[in-house]
């Protein structure tokens, strides 16, 4: 892979070589700054050395004149000559006692700071006490004080060498000589230490000079030594990283194949390091995904044939339920018309109920006259026109009463239409039922709840058929009694007739006349009995036909239920289908996506 600017190599030989140059610099700058440190030090060092060995010589020299006090000291002791002489003689000497190739002497002054020794000046036997230098420092009274310390003392005072105007630091050591009541001291220019100091500043700034040169070169080799160590360390560091990014340069271009590349980043898990770590990160990471690409190939084939089926079977659950649902509709409309004819067969029952209500009426008023008739039979023959009336008004009834029970057996005939008409409307919808349960089988789980229904209407249509049943009975049995009530009827308007033309012809046939009278109640007592039991009847028909109108409402309203129920499995089997349908088309884009991955 071409090494690009901003590289992880460029960054780790750049990163070193700055990390040495900084490393140099720093050394190198700690280097020049601690020898400079330590030139000053050292020169500082000198200086103070120079003093030093300038105060050591000071003393020593003044030691020296004291010792010639002290010889004289000890004549004065030894009465060899008096304590004037003594003083006169060693003053003598120290006047002319030079050290330092003549450039030393010596000065000898009271502690009252009188001058004793100076050259042989004017200034010898005066007072020097308020002498001052350049500074404003009383330097006799300095040096008195200082001499007089145990061990003497220094002074430091600016002063003109001899035949000079110009005053010169100088360094002046006294010592007090007490038998004499002598402050002795000498002194020394110290100019010239600076030009010692200066000189070996040059020395040394000279040898920090080559000392710099001789670190820059060791810097720039170091750098160099660097640079090669960076370089080399940079290509070992950085070629696994290149391998690895190679790799996931791949992977990111969906390219997860055993390639070379992988090979060779997989022989870098024997580094023993985070290299190697990385590398078997990588392995891991590029065989799982691999495999995790491989199973989701397999999976989305099987989501999409498994989605596909899906949708065929929703689609004809959908289709069934369409179906089941247009049952139920046509179930509903026939339950309505079923209603509706009941409806009617109620009004017509009611009718009829009415109607037997008056020809009970009528019956009981025949009985009546026919009482009146009997009573008249046996008052004689003088009520035999008013039997004769009432002979004609009992044919009027017994006519009437048999075209009223005719009527009423056409009326009954009608309701045998209509029981037929809610038999078969029974029969359609058990028909219906069992239709609906088997589309709810074939629905499987989904029906278990339209099949109850299927049930129920199938109970509520057998029941419809038995009450059907049971009022076609009824009617017939009331058709029956009703031909019966008839027949006797024409009997009695038969025998009404010929026991008016009896009546007519001769009263001879009024004994004939009082048994058909006789008869005629017996029959009328029998029909009375009929028209009872019809009355009861046509009340058990009544309430029958409320409860099957009641049932049919039943049967009217579940159908209408199951028919909700199944528009709503039509539903949702359409959201079933479309859901599939979009887990399929989902499966297809997964596919396509997953083809992508070279594996």
């Amino acid at each position: 892979m071409t090494r690009k600017k901003g590289s992880l190599m460029t960054v780790i030989v750049g990163s070193i070589f700055l990390a040495v140059l900084v490393t140099a610099l720093l050394i190198e700058t700690f280097s020049v700054v601690s020898t400079v440190s330590n030139n000053k030090t050292q020169s500082e060092e000198y200086k103070e050395r120079l003093l030093e060995d300038i105060k050591a010589e000071l003393k020593n020299e003044t030691q020296e004149a004291m010792s010639i006090c002290a010889s004289m000291n000890a004549g004065y002791e030894a009465g060899t000559m008096t304590l004037d002489e003594a003083k006169k003689a060693a003053a003598d000497i120290i006047r002319e006692l030079r050290y330092n190739d003549g450039d030393g002497y010596f000065w000898v002054d009271t502690s009252e700071g009188i001058n004793v020794v100076l050259l042989g000046r004017d200034t010898e036997g005066q007072s020097r006490w308020d002498s001052v230098d350049p500074n404003g420092t009383y330097f006799i009274q300095e040096m008195i004080k200082n001499g007089m310390q145990s061990g003497g003392g220094y002074t430091n005072l600016m002063f003109a060498k001899p035949n000079e105007t110009e005053p010169l630091p100088k360094i002046n050591y006294t010592a007090y000589y007490e038998p004499f009541d002598w402050v002795m001291g000498t002194g020394v220019w110290v100019d010239y230490i600076d030009t010692l100091v200066e000189a070996h500043e040059k020395e040394t700034q000279a040898a920090l000079t080559q000392s710099i040169i001789r670190s820059v070169v060791v810097v720039v080799v170091l750098i160099v030594i660097g640079v090669a160590i960076s370089i080399y360390m940079g290509k070992r560091i950085t070629k696994p990283i290149i391998l690895v990014t190679g790799q996931m340069t791949r992977m990111s271009n969906s390219d997860f194949t055993e390639n070379e590349d992988m090979q060779k980043v997989v022989r870098l898990k024997r580094e023993n390091n985070e290299i190697g770590q990385i590398a078997s990160a990588m392995e891991l990471m590029h065989r799982n995904i691999r495999n995790l690409m491989l199973k989701i190939s397999d999976t989305t084939s099987y989501v999409a044939s498994a989605s596909e089926e899906l949708t065929a079977s929703a689609s004809q659950s959908a289709e069934a339920s369409e179906m089941v649902a247009v049952s139920c509709t046509s179930v509903a409309g026939s339950c309505n018309t079923q209603i509706e004819a009941v409806e009617y067969a109620s009004d017509e029952t009611k009718q009829f109920v009415s109607n037997m209500s008056e020809f009970k009426e009528a019956i009981n008023r025949t009985t009546e006259m026919i009482g009146s008739t009997n009573e008249a039979a046996t008052k004689g023959a003088e009520d035999m026109t008013n039997a004769t009336n009432m002979m004609q008004s009992i044919k009027a009834s017994v006519e009437n009463s048999a075209q009223e029970v005719e009527n009423l057996g056409e009326q009954l005939k009608n309701i045998e239409n209509f029981v037929d008409t809610i038999s078969e409307i029974a029969t359609q919808t058990n028909l219906l039922s069992l239709n609906a349960s088997i589309e709810a089988a074939r629905a499987g789980q989904m029906g278990k709840g339209f099949a109850v229904v299927a049930t129920e209407i199938s109970k509520l249509a057998d029941e419809s058929n038995q009450a059907a049943l049971n009022i076609t009975a009824l009617i017939s049995d009331i058709m029956k009694k009703s031909e019966e009530a008839v027949d006797a009827m024409r009997i009695g308007a038969q025998s009404v007739v010929e026991g008016t033309e009896t009546v007519n012809e001769a009263g001879a046939t009024f004994g004939n006349i009082v048994e058909m009278v006789y008869s005629i109640s017996e029959q009328s007592a029998r029909m009375s009995q009929i028209v009872d039991h019809l009355s009861v009847g046509t009340d058990t028909i009544a309430d029958n036909i409320q409860k099957i109108e009641s049932m049919s409402i039943s049967v009217a309203d579940e159908t209408q239920s199951v028919s909700a129920a199944s528009q709503e499995q039509t539903a949702s089997s359409n959201e079933v289908a479309e859901a599939s349908d979009r887990l399929a088309e989902n499966a297809q884009e997964l596919q396509a996506v997953v083809a992508q991955f070279d594996l």
